[in-house]
Formats: structure tokens, sequence, C-alpha cells
């Protein structure tokens, strides 16, 4: 389906203010830092805004999936850029004396590592599923794979977090 560029502009916004929450919490769980998943989360949407902004015909058939696919991508360039500066917040610290974490700080700190021990394509889907809140289809969607590879990847990332807490 063809749009025109102020259209495409405005859907783009309002699904972006309709999904934020979630995109936020996906890139927040992928990138393990919420300031690291702001600034990727604004950047994928200038990105696409600019994109739509440039283009004469545009044809996006489902554009919270090219939003969730975009973000995707976007965290998985973040990750693995050699020139990003990597720096820890001040708050972040860690005191010996005052080494007390809230209960949602420590329970979002397990669940980062139980996914860096999986394989990341089986992370990807818990992620884009759970925190994304995505259906099966608009994962199998965004990742551009079938339906029967996201919902094995699903099943075996599970067993295998559900090994990994019986362990710790």
């Amino acid at each position: 389906m063809k749009k025109t560029n102020d259209i495409a502009q405005g859907e783009l916004a309002d699904v972006f203010k309709a999904e934020r929450s979630r995109l936020l919490r996906y890139a927040c769980y992928r990138l393990g830092n919420e300031d690291d998943a702001k600034d990727v989360l604004q950047d994928t949407f200038l990105k696409l805004h600019t994109r739509i902004a440039d283009a004469e015909d545009l044809q996006i058939n489902d554009l919270r999936s090219y939003l969730f696919r975009t973000l995707t991508n976007a965290c998985a360039k973040w990750q693995t850029d050699p020139h990003r500066i990597k720096t820890i917040p001040l708050d972040m610290r860690m005191d010996f004396i005052d080494a007390s974490d809230t209960g949602n700080e420590a329970e979002y700190r397990r669940i980062v590592s139980l996914l860096a021990e999986i394989p990341d394509e089986q992370a990807e889907v818990i992620r884009l599923r759970i925190y994304g809140d995505n259906s099966f289809a608009e994962v199998a969607q965004i990742l551009s794979l079938p339906l029967p590879t996201v919902k094995s990847r699903f099943l075996y990332g599970l067993e295998k977090l559900r090994k990994s807490m019986k362990k710790k």
C-alpha cells in the first residue's frame, strides 16, 4: 500500500506513541541499559522518519513490525559498534559498603544474565515475545523467520533458562 509522506509520518508517530513502552522495554533487555535503550530508540525513530520523508513512494505493509525490526537491527549494530564509547553511569557504580540493589534492579540483572547464557537467536525471540509484547506471528515477521522456527526457539530457550535457573 502506497502512502503520501505526511500520512506515513503521522502514522509512524501514532504507532511509535502507542508502542513506545514496549519498544523501550525490549531495547532495555536487549542492551542492558535504559540510557542506551533510549538513545537507540530515538535514533530508530529519527532514521525511519527521515527515510519516510525522503522516499517518494514508500511501501510498508505493517508499520509496527517494521519498527520492531528496525529497532532489532539498531540494537545489534549498537552492541557491535567498535567506535562507541562504553561508559558506566555514576548511579550504577558498585560500592562494596553499600551494595544493596532494589528488588526490581536485581531481578532485571538476573534476567539479563540468564538471557546471556542461552544462544542469541533464542534470547532474541524471548525478548521480542515477552518484553516486546509481540505475538509469535509478529516475531516471525520481525525476524523474517518461519513461525515454527520462532516457536521452537522460544520453547528451547525457555527450557535452557529453566535448567539454568535450577542450577543457581
